[in-house]
């Protein structure tokens, strides 16, 4: 996975590799506090990427109306996971 380190030493990951573990998350649906702790995001970052995701159609909202809200991937979230782990596993650990 393509990642670069900041002045810490730490490793930060590109916008794909957050997207990708968003949808990995969401795969059965998950809320948003779900989210931020599996995807390790904040709210404001995980909000930004929901709204592109769900543009995009990679992510749906479901519930609402009295019941709890969940993001689900969509079949073209599920298609994008598929794509990114297999260039993952393509490329190895040429990029680190």
């Amino acid at each position: 996975m393509v990642s670069i380190s900041n002045v810490y030493g730490q490793k930060r990951r590109g916008r794909i590799e957050v997207i990708a573990s968003i949808l990995d998350v969401a795969r059965e649906g998950a809320s948003k506090t779900r989210l931020v702790y599996k995807a390790n995001l904040n709210f404001n970052i995980l909000n930004k990427y929901l709204n592109f995701l769900l543009k995009n159609g990679l992510i749906t909202k479901i519930g609402g109306n009295g019941h709890p809200i969940l993001y689900k991937t969509t079949e073209k979230g599920r298609e994008f996971l598929i794509r990114y782990k297999q260039l993952s596993e393509m490329l190895g650990e040429t990029l680190e």
